[in-house]
């Protein structure tokens, strides 16, 4: 009879999967399908199940044994696991590097801030979110009915009724409120975030560029992030009229909005100089820096050319970007991001994958949209001492 089977794996085993020797596990591509290592990671990985580091470890395994380095394990590991794209191309230290960046600025930002649903910009709080105080008062007259008041006498004929009335007072407070903790939280959070979506795009294309399947799907843009940075002030972006039409249909827009809000203000607490510096930048530089490029590359670069894998149709493709997109806004924001997202997915489509059109609409749409917010934020504010009321006798 022949010798046994290791039912766990030997001493020597573990030490050749320790993390200094690791790497040596991932192959290039499709030379990683070979049965016998298959077989014999499988029963390493089923070895190594008995604690949290060894389950680790086996799940690195099993990716491992199945092409570490295709371009689509590579997009949605990175998705789930910061770092993890380059992990599997074995960029170890960028990996680590990148893990540490994202979890680190989105994790110190989400404990700066209270908690509310997660959104594509982490839960940011409606800033600037101090209120006015509001004071009411109610006092009871008692006064004589219509017509029963004697002119000689000026004596009620019949007995008084009772009337209360209610005074409502909304003040401010002479003290501008520093609100540089949310603010902040909401810089950090979106740094975190958008730091992570530029990763996971850019893992998936070189990828995909070692694999020569850059043209397949609908198409990858691979040029170097840098560059999808810039593509909000490429003249042959911003003067196509596939972008400065919608652009400026936009600014239409914003400006009956504006005008709508302004009139429609009953104002916030004055803030201090240096909260709205910090509201002012993130409204009018980080948002549109993290939502042009960043968004563009995971939502249409990524998510939507995976999808032209399952079905290859733009008909599907560009719904399911579309969704993801909409639904990682708030809920408020749902039917909005459904109709910017169907129009940025056809451009994506129509151009083959190349993302720097849509880049420049979306970069200069959210700031157009953040002026507005930021003109409207100043424009609220009370400078003390200001008072409104109202007396409502019921």
């Amino acid at each position: 009879m022949g010798p046994q089977l290791q039912k766990t794996p030997s001493a020597r085993t573990l030490k050749h999967l320790s993390l200094k020797n690791l790497p040596i596990i991932f192959v290039d591509n499709a030379r990683s399908f070979i049965p016998f290592n298959f077989f014999r990671l499988r029963r390493i990985c089923k070895g190594l199940s008995k604690s949290l580091l060894q389950a680790a470890l086996g799940v690195l395994c099993l990716v491992g044994s199945s092409s570490a380095q295709d371009f689509h394990w590579v997009g949605w590991t990175n998705t789930f696991v910061p770092g993890g794209g380059r992990l599997l191309l074995g960029d170890y230290g960028l990996s680590i590097i990148q893990a540490v960046g994202e979890l680190g600025t989105f994790g110190y930002g989400f404990s700066l801030s209270k908690r509310s649903p997660l959104t594509i910009d982490g839960v940011p709080e409606d800033y600037p979110g101090v209120s006015p105080t509001l004071t009411r008062q109610s006092r009871t007259t008692f006064v004589c009915p219509p017509g029963k008041l004697n002119p000689l006498t000026h004596k009620c004929s019949v007995p008084l009724i009772p009337q209360q009335t209610t005074s409502s007072f909304t003040s401010y407070s002479a003290d501008a409120q520093d609100l540089r903790r949310p603010v902040s939280a909401a810089f950090l959070q979106e740094i975190g975030i958008k730091y992570h979506m530029v990763n996971v795009f850019d893992s998936y294309r070189i990828a995909a560029r070692k694999q020569g399947m850059t043209k397949a799907g609908q198409g990858i843009d691979d040029r170097e992030p840098i560059e999808f940075l810039k593509d909000p002030f490429r003249a042959e972006n911003v003067f196509d009229p596939w972008v400065y039409v919608p652009l400026l249909l936009t600014a239409v827009q914003i400006g009956f909005d504006y005008s709508a809000s302004l009139s429609a203000s009953s104002g916030i607490q004055r803030l201090t100089p240096l909260t709205n510096a910090f509201v002012g930048f993130n409204q009018t530089v980080l948002y549109p820096f993290g939502s042009g490029a960043p968004e563009e590359m995971f939502y249409r670069g990524f998510i939507q050319n995976e999808a032209r894998f399952i079905i290859d149709s733009g008909w599907f493709s560009i719904p399911v970007s579309t969704l993801a997109f909409a639904f990682s806004h708030s809920a408020d924001g749902h039917v909005g991001a459904a109709v910017t997202g169907s129009y940025l997915g056809y451009l994506a489509h129509r151009n083959n994958g190349q993302l720097g059109k849509g880049i420049a609409l979306h970069f200069w749409s959210v700031f157009l949209l953040g002026i507005e917010a930021f003109v409207l934020t100043l424009n609220e504010q009370r400078a003390p001492p200001v008072s409104l009321g109202v007396s409502i006798p019921f």
